[in-house]
């Protein structure tokens, strides 16, 4: 494996996914059983933080890859070597694969790593194996190894179409249905206190979500406010008790200071949106907390190829 690398690449392509925080959601039942089809409606954002992805493309008698994270390599990657192992399938020849995920921001704290590392990846290996498909196929690609490894639902397709989102349909790109709300002049504050794990959240606690997110994002749909965003994603998250414990405190004092925020899903993670002019005011009011404390960009763009 090592030798491969001796060779110079014969082709490199990188792409950027956002990361994701999604306020509340809902799994419609029944329904497809088709990775296309099946997701979440919901509501969330995208952030100017994610993770990069490079892909360097080796000539090679047989076909492997090796992934890193931030430098350190890593087998425990379940989601990238889903993606990587579809891709190599597709490609015209054996290559060795050297895929580099720089990632900036805490994994498994509710900021949709897992699916900006499917998207990322499935861009630039699109780009670098020369496979062909459009910028919704690989999207399609990375939905899929999502639902395939049980690590979310309707992150890709947020990712893929950025900004302050509404899934009002769900599946894949290209099959579900995303409507944007305009959001200028806000930055999102989010304090990361522990992770948990999304797997779990989606095996076990499934029945508990439904039904009240849909009525939520009909709410939204007609209101078309943060603030309705905000309250709603709080009432949610208490549903789920994932306002207690560590998060209590965090939420109790921005709300000292007229902020309403919430816990993404899924993480200890406690987030608002506010206008640029009441940034400070919420970063100050989670100062002391401990965790990791992130001021961000609602990123509208979406992943695209660097």
């Amino acid at each position: 494996m090592a030798s491969a690398l001796i060779e110079a690449p014969v082709a490199v392509a990188k792409a950027f996914s956002p990361g994701h925080i999604t306020g509340f959601f809902e799994i419609p039942h029944g329904g497809h059983s088709h990775f296309l089809h099946r997701g979440s409606k919901g509501a969330g954002f995208s952030i100017d933080r994610g993770i990069a992805t490079t892909a360097y493309v080796y000539e090679s008698a047989k076909t492997d890859y090796r992934i890193s994270i931030n430098g350190a390599q890593t087998r425990d990657a379940e989601v990238s070597r889903w993606v990587a192992e579809e891709y190599l399938k597709l490609a015209d020849k054996p290559y060795f694969v050297n895929i580099e995920h720089d990632i900036g921001v805490p994994v498994g704290f509710g900021l949709g790593s897992s699916g900006a590392a499917a998207l990322s990846l499935s861009y630039a290996l699109n780009d670098a194996l020369d496979v062909g498909l459009s910028r919704t196929q690989a999207g399609q690609i990375a939905h899929h190894a999502e639902i395939a490894c049980k690590t979310g639902l309707g992150t890709v397709i947020a990712e893929f179409a950025g900004g302050f989102e509404m899934r009002t349909g769900a599946g894949a790109p290209g099959i579900g249905s995303v409507t944007n709300i305009d959001l200028e002049n806000y930055k999102a504050v989010v304090l990361c206190l522990a992770p948990i794990s999304t797997k779990w959240f989606l095996t076990n606690r499934m029945d508990e979500i439904n039904g009240l997110g849909g009525i939520m994002l009909g709410k939204l749909s007609a209101s078309r406010s943060v603030d309705q965003f905000l309250a709603m994603s709080r009432e949610f998250a208490d549903m789920l008790g994932l306002t207690e414990g560590r998060c209590k405190a965090p939420i109790a004092a921005l709300r000292a200071t007229g902020i309403e925020s919430s816990v993404a899903l899924f993480g200890q993670t406690v987030f608002t949106l506010v206008p640029q002019a009441r940034a400070k005011d919420a970063r100050d009011a989670l100062k002391g907390f401990g965790g990791t404390l992130l001021i961000c960009n609602v990123d509208s763009n979406g992943a695209r190829v660097l």
